[in-house]
C-alpha cells in the first residue's frame, strides 16, 4: 500500500435531510457527529498524509471549534455544486500523492477495511482508477409518470460508493477538461468525469460495503438502529 490524500465533500446543505441541522453535523452518537466520524477513520490510517475537507461556512465554523490540531488536515471552501467543491479542493491545494481518494462526507460508516482493499487494489494492479460497487438485488423497473415501461435486467446494474480512487494526473485532467468545456451534464460521482473526458481510461470496480450507506434521509440512520 502507499500513502495517499483523501477530498473529502462536505459542503452540502442537506436539503433532503427535512432536519433543522446539517446532516453532517447530525450527532450519531453520545460524542461524534456524521463528519466528525468521517473524519475519525481517515486521521485513523497512518497511509493517509493529506485530508483535505471541502466545506461550507457552518461545517467550517463547527470544524473550526473542535481545533483539530492534526497537520494533515486542511479546509477548503466549496462551491455550489459537488464538482464545485472537488475543483476547489484541487486547485486552492497543491497535492503532494500520487494517489487520491475521494469520499463523500455523510458516508461515516465505512471501513478502514474497505480504505485498505481500496489502496492495496490500486495499488497492486496499477489502476488509474478504481471504484467500490454494490450489485442490486431488488427488482428494477424503468418507470415513467408513476407506470412502468420495462423491466431492467438487474445483473448488469450496480450502485457506486466512495472513496473512489484515481491516479493525481487523471483526477486534474478531467475535472480541468469539464470546467473548460464548461459541460452542463449532471455529475453524478467523480468516476463519470472519467468516462467523459478520459474515455480511454478503464475504470475498475471492487465490491463495497452495505453498511457505507450515503445518508440523505433520517430513515437512513434508522436502518443502521442508529437514528434518534
Amino acid at each position: 500500500m502507499k500513502n495517499y490524500t483523501v477530498i473529502i465533500v462536505a459542503g452540502g446543505n442537506s436539503s433532503r435531510f427535512n432536519q433543522k441541522e446539517n446532516k453532517l453535523l447530525y450527532k450519531i452518537n453520545d460524542t461524534n457527529t456524521v463528519i466528525e466520524k468521517t473524519l475519525a477513520l481517515f486521521l485513523s490510517d497512518p497511509f493517509c498524509t493529506e485530508i483535505i475537507v471541502g466545506v461550507n461556512g457552518k461545517i467550517l465554523n463547527f470544524l473550526g471549534k473542535k481545533n483539530y490540531q492534526d497537520h494533515r488536515l486542511h479546509f477548503v471552501m466549496g462551491g455550489r455544486e459537488r464538482v464545485d467543491t472537488i475543483y476547489h479542493c484541487l486547485i486552492n491545494h497543491k497535492i503532494k500523492n500520487e494517489m487520491v481518494m475521494i469520499h463523500d462526507g455523510v458516508r461515516c460508516f465505512v471501513s478502514l477495511n474497505l480504505v485498505n482493499k481500496l489502496n492495496q487494489t490500486f495499488c497492486k494492479k496499477n489502476y488509474e482508477v478504481l471504484i467500490p460497487m454494490l450489485p442490486i438485488t431488488e427488482a428494477l423497473k424503468k418507470v415513467n409518470n408513476y407506470l412502468v415501461e420495462e423491466t431492467i435486467n438487474r445483473n448488469e446494474y450496480f450502485t457506486i460508493q466512495t472513496p473512489q480512487v484515481f491516479t493525481t494526473t487523471l483526477l486534474y485532467n478531467v475535472y480541468e477538461e469539464y470546467f473548460r468545456t464548461k459541460n452542463s451534464k449532471i455529475i453524478y460521482d467523480d468516476s463519470y468525469l472519467v468516462e467523459l473526458f478520459a474515455k480511454k481510461t478503464k475504470i475498475h470496480t471492487i465490491l463495497g460495503e452495505k453498511q457505507n450507506i450515503k445518508i440523505t434521509y433520517p430513515e437512513d440512520l434508522k436502518l443502521l438502529n442508529l437514528g434518534k
